[in-house]
């Protein structure tokens, strides 16, 4: 790479920084190119001839941050622990995520508006985010058959709609204001997730 090539990938570097910590501070409607430039310290013409259009600097931004989410939940749901520790820890990161008052950065883009969430490219992502938590809660649910914890009958097909329903309660922007508003409400659902509606043992 000679030094030209080097300049314009530190350039794209330092438009895509500003850009993200734009995105996730304000959510990608209130964050015009203008910003961007003002922030990476470019023209607005450069930010268009390095990426085009605001549009393409959102994708790379949703693909990091669901990236990010998706790996974070792959940490809690991989170590060698029973089925109940797992869940009780996948329940606690999404409560804490929920306190802090801050979605995640994924969660802000996608969910901040009727326009991303009908966007092509932000569904294609958010889809195939979704497919490989399924994967990982279906991994875990298993796991918690295999140990007894889980009812054997239950059949992949009503896993995957029951873990559809369960991720959109937590995206929905409306219900998401509850949340930040009583975060108990996140345990609760942690429990209802894992326990029905029976009372817990023990």
């Amino acid at each position: 790479m000679d030094g030209f090539e080097r300049r314009k990938e530190q350039s794209k570097e330092g438009i895509r920084r500003a850009a993200w910590e734009l995105f996730s501070q304000f959510g990608v409607d209130k964050v015009s190119i203008a910003d961007i430039a003002r922030k990476a310290g470019v023209s607005q013409a450069t930010i268009y001839n390095n990426f085009g259009n605001k549009e393409a600097l959102v994708w790379e931004f949703v693909t990091g941050a669901v990236e990010h989410l998706v790996n974070s939940a792959q940490q809690i749901l991989t170590p060698k622990m029973s089925f109940q520790e797992k869940m009780a820890a996948f329940i606690r990161f999404i409560s804490e995520m929920m306190v802090s008052g801050q979605p995640s950065a994924a969660e802000r883009v996608i969910f901040s508006s009727l326009d991303l969430q009908n966007d092509p490219e932000i569904k294609k992502i958010r889809t195939a985010a979704q497919e490989k938590m399924t994967g990982l809660m279906l991994g875990l649910i298993q796991e918690g058959k295999e140990q007894g914890q889980v009812n054997p009958d239950l059949s992949e097909a009503a896993l995957r709609i029951y873990f559809a329903v369960f991720m959109d309660a937590f995206s929905n922007p409306q219900l998401q204001q509850q949340y930040y508003q009583n975060p108990g409400l996140v345990q609760e659902l942690g429990s209802l997730m894992m326990h029905g509606l029976s009372r817990p043992q023990g």
